[in-house]
Protein backbone atom coordinates (compact mmCIF):
# COMPACT_ATOMS: atom_id res chain seq x y z
CA UNK A 1 0.00 0.00 0.00
CA UNK A 2 1.19 2.99 -0.75
CA UNK A 3 0.07 6.86 -0.74
CA UNK A 4 -0.43 9.30 -3.79
CA UNK A 5 -0.44 13.23 -3.69
CA UNK A 6 -3.40 14.19 -4.60
CA UNK A 7 -3.70 15.96 -7.97
CA UNK A 8 -4.40 19.91 -7.49
CA UNK A 9 -7.93 20.75 -9.46
CA UNK A 10 -7.21 22.99 -12.98
CA UNK A 11 -9.67 25.66 -10.94
CA UNK A 12 -7.49 26.45 -7.96
CA UNK A 13 -4.29 27.98 -9.09
CA UNK A 14 -1.46 27.97 -7.32
CA UNK A 15 -1.05 31.22 -4.93
CA UNK A 16 2.12 33.47 -5.14
CA UNK A 17 1.75 35.94 -2.09
CA UNK A 18 5.19 37.67 -3.82
CA UNK A 19 5.10 39.27 -6.90
CA UNK A 20 8.18 40.47 -8.46
CA UNK A 21 6.51 42.54 -10.46
CA UNK A 22 3.82 44.06 -8.16
CA UNK A 23 6.31 44.15 -5.13
CA UNK A 24 9.48 45.08 -7.26
CA UNK A 25 12.57 45.40 -4.93
CA UNK A 26 14.45 48.81 -5.73
CA UNK A 27 18.34 48.16 -6.33
CA UNK A 28 20.29 50.81 -4.63
CA UNK A 29 24.37 50.69 -5.16
CA UNK A 30 25.82 52.10 -1.62
CA UNK A 31 29.48 51.79 -3.30
CA UNK A 32 31.77 54.86 -3.01
CA UNK A 33 34.44 53.62 -5.23
CA UNK A 34 34.66 54.45 -8.58
CA UNK A 35 33.43 52.12 -11.10
CA UNK A 36 37.00 51.78 -12.50
CA UNK A 37 38.85 51.04 -9.29
CA UNK A 38 36.26 48.86 -8.27
CA UNK A 39 37.19 46.47 -11.35
CA UNK A 40 40.65 46.84 -11.00
CA UNK A 41 39.86 45.02 -6.96
CA UNK A 42 37.71 42.67 -9.17
CA UNK A 43 40.27 41.80 -11.33
CA UNK A 44 42.67 41.15 -8.72
CA UNK A 45 40.74 39.03 -6.68
CA UNK A 46 39.41 37.06 -9.42
CA UNK A 47 42.02 36.67 -12.14
CA UNK A 48 45.50 35.46 -11.44
CA UNK A 49 47.09 39.03 -12.10
CA UNK A 50 46.33 42.07 -13.79
CA UNK A 51 48.62 42.56 -16.27
CA UNK A 52 48.76 46.47 -18.46
CA UNK A 53 49.36 44.63 -21.47
CA UNK A 54 45.95 42.63 -21.69
CA UNK A 55 43.79 45.14 -19.48
CA UNK A 56 45.84 48.67 -20.01
CA UNK A 57 42.83 50.69 -18.73
CA UNK A 58 42.73 49.20 -15.37
CA UNK A 59 46.25 49.08 -15.28
CA UNK A 60 46.00 52.90 -15.45
CA UNK A 61 43.02 53.18 -12.91
CA UNK A 62 45.70 51.29 -10.65
CA UNK A 63 48.34 53.40 -11.25
CA UNK A 64 45.87 56.73 -10.13
CA UNK A 65 44.54 55.17 -7.58
CA UNK A 66 46.97 52.54 -5.80
CA UNK A 67 46.55 53.84 -2.42
CA UNK A 68 42.98 53.51 -2.66
CA UNK A 69 43.78 50.18 -3.76
CA UNK A 70 46.16 48.74 -1.46
CA UNK A 71 43.96 50.31 1.86
CA UNK A 72 40.31 48.15 0.53
CA UNK A 73 42.40 45.26 -0.02
CA UNK A 74 43.88 45.54 3.59
CA UNK A 75 40.44 45.65 4.75
CA UNK A 76 40.23 42.22 3.25
CA UNK A 77 43.65 40.48 4.46
CA UNK A 78 45.08 40.70 1.08
CA UNK A 79 48.68 42.44 0.15
CA UNK A 80 48.85 44.29 -3.27
CA UNK A 81 52.32 43.56 -4.56
CA UNK A 82 52.43 45.71 -8.17
CA UNK A 83 55.79 45.75 -9.88
CA UNK A 84 55.93 48.89 -12.19
CA UNK A 85 58.88 47.63 -14.15
CA UNK A 86 57.36 44.52 -15.62
CA UNK A 87 53.82 46.42 -15.57
CA UNK A 88 52.12 43.77 -13.30
CA UNK A 89 49.53 43.46 -10.02
CA UNK A 90 48.97 40.52 -7.81
CA UNK A 91 47.36 40.09 -4.75
CA UNK A 92 48.56 37.85 -1.80
CA UNK A 93 47.30 36.71 1.85
CA UNK A 94 48.02 38.75 4.49
CA UNK A 95 50.00 37.09 7.24
CA UNK A 96 48.63 38.51 9.86
CA UNK A 97 46.94 37.57 13.21
CA UNK A 98 43.53 36.09 12.68
CA UNK A 99 43.53 36.79 8.97
CA UNK A 100 40.69 34.77 7.11
CA UNK A 101 42.06 33.25 3.46
CA UNK A 102 40.37 35.28 0.71
CA UNK A 103 42.25 34.33 -2.71
CA UNK A 104 42.24 30.23 -3.29
CA UNK A 105 45.70 28.45 -3.36
CA UNK A 106 46.55 25.49 -5.61
CA UNK A 107 48.57 23.22 -4.19
CA UNK A 108 51.23 21.91 -7.00
CA UNK A 109 52.08 17.95 -7.42
CA UNK A 110 56.14 16.84 -7.43
CA UNK A 111 56.37 17.60 -11.40
CA UNK A 112 54.17 21.09 -11.37
CA UNK A 113 56.87 22.30 -8.22
CA UNK A 114 59.53 21.09 -9.70
CA UNK A 115 58.45 23.11 -13.60
CA UNK A 116 57.76 25.87 -11.71
CA UNK A 117 61.17 26.59 -9.92
CA UNK A 118 62.90 25.85 -13.60
CA UNK A 119 60.72 28.58 -14.88
CA UNK A 120 61.64 30.86 -11.82
CA UNK A 121 65.30 29.79 -12.99
CA UNK A 122 64.82 30.87 -16.64
CA UNK A 123 63.54 34.46 -15.76
CA UNK A 124 65.91 35.17 -12.71
CA UNK A 125 68.67 34.72 -15.62
CA UNK A 126 67.24 38.34 -17.10
CA UNK A 127 68.53 40.76 -15.93
CA UNK A 128 66.06 43.45 -17.23
CA UNK A 129 62.07 43.31 -17.02
CA UNK A 130 62.12 44.15 -20.44
CA UNK A 131 63.95 40.92 -21.30
CA UNK A 132 61.01 38.66 -22.35
CA UNK A 133 62.06 34.79 -21.13
CA UNK A 134 60.74 31.91 -23.00
CA UNK A 135 60.45 28.13 -23.14
CA UNK A 136 59.86 25.54 -25.21
CA UNK A 137 58.07 22.24 -25.04
CA UNK A 138 61.38 19.99 -25.52
CA UNK A 139 63.16 22.30 -22.63
CA UNK A 140 60.46 21.31 -20.23
CA UNK A 141 60.43 17.94 -20.82
CA UNK A 142 64.20 17.68 -20.75
CA UNK A 143 64.45 19.63 -17.23
CA UNK A 144 61.57 17.07 -15.81
CA UNK A 145 62.65 14.31 -17.22
CA UNK A 146 65.53 13.35 -14.35
CA UNK A 147 62.95 13.76 -11.65
CA UNK A 148 60.69 11.05 -13.00
CA UNK A 149 60.53 8.17 -9.99
CA UNK A 150 62.97 5.46 -10.39
CA UNK A 151 60.20 3.02 -10.09
CA UNK A 152 57.72 4.47 -12.48
CA UNK A 153 57.94 2.25 -16.24
CA UNK A 154 55.29 3.70 -17.50
CA UNK A 155 56.66 6.57 -19.69
CA UNK A 156 53.15 7.65 -21.06
CA UNK A 157 51.91 7.96 -17.91
CA UNK A 158 55.00 10.44 -16.83
CA UNK A 159 54.48 11.95 -19.98
CA UNK A 160 50.61 12.92 -19.10
CA UNK A 161 51.37 13.93 -16.05
CA UNK A 162 54.22 16.48 -17.49
CA UNK A 163 51.25 17.70 -19.77
CA UNK A 164 49.22 18.26 -17.07
CA UNK A 165 51.64 19.99 -15.62
CA UNK A 166 52.18 22.50 -18.36
CA UNK A 167 48.32 23.01 -18.53
CA UNK A 168 48.34 24.33 -15.05
CA UNK A 169 50.58 26.45 -15.95
CA UNK A 170 48.69 27.65 -18.76
CA UNK A 171 45.44 28.00 -16.86
CA UNK A 172 47.05 30.32 -14.38
CA UNK A 173 48.72 32.40 -16.76
CA UNK A 174 51.98 31.23 -15.39
CA UNK A 175 52.88 30.18 -19.23
CA UNK A 176 51.33 32.80 -22.03
CA UNK A 177 50.82 31.65 -25.89
CA UNK A 178 53.58 32.59 -28.37
CA UNK A 179 51.35 33.20 -32.11
CA UNK A 180 52.04 30.36 -34.59
CA UNK A 181 53.93 28.07 -32.19
CA UNK A 182 52.22 25.76 -29.55
CA UNK A 183 54.58 24.26 -28.03
CA UNK A 184 56.55 27.48 -27.00
CA UNK A 185 54.95 30.09 -24.10
CA UNK A 186 56.48 33.76 -22.78
CA UNK A 187 57.02 33.35 -19.12
CA UNK A 188 55.18 35.60 -17.45
CA UNK A 189 57.29 37.84 -15.30
CA UNK A 190 54.24 37.13 -12.12
CA UNK A 191 56.45 33.82 -11.27
CA UNK A 192 59.20 35.85 -10.09
CA UNK A 193 57.41 37.69 -7.86
CA UNK A 194 54.64 35.18 -6.73
CA UNK A 195 57.52 32.53 -5.53
CA UNK A 196 60.29 33.98 -3.24
CA UNK A 197 63.94 33.22 -2.27
CA UNK A 198 62.94 31.38 0.94
CA UNK A 199 60.45 29.45 -0.55
CA UNK A 200 62.60 27.91 -3.23
CA UNK A 201 66.20 27.76 -0.75
CA UNK A 202 63.04 25.69 1.34
CA UNK A 203 62.10 23.01 -1.12
CA UNK A 204 65.29 22.89 -3.41
CA UNK A 205 67.50 20.42 -1.40
CA UNK A 206 64.39 18.09 -0.90
CA UNK A 207 63.94 17.71 -4.89
CA UNK A 208 68.07 17.20 -5.64
CA UNK A 209 67.23 14.45 -2.82
CA UNK A 210 64.02 12.74 -4.86
CA UNK A 211 65.61 13.36 -7.89
CA UNK A 212 69.08 11.42 -7.00
CA UNK A 213 67.99 7.40 -7.02
CA UNK A 214 70.07 6.93 -3.75
CA UNK A 215 68.87 9.98 -2.08
CA UNK A 216 67.44 8.04 0.26
CA UNK A 217 70.89 6.66 1.56
CA UNK A 218 72.78 9.37 1.69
Amino acid sequence: MSLQPVARRAEEPEVDDFDFQDDPVPVIDHGQLAHGIRRVLLQLMQGSYLRADTHPKLWAELEAHEDVVRIRLADLYLDLVVDHESRLAFVRHLDVEQAIKVVRTHPLTLIETVLVLYLRRILLLRHSGSVRAFVGRDEIEDQLRSYRAADVSDKRGFDRRVEAAINKMKRYSVLLGVTGDDDRWEISPVLALVVGADQVAAITDELERLRSPRGDEA
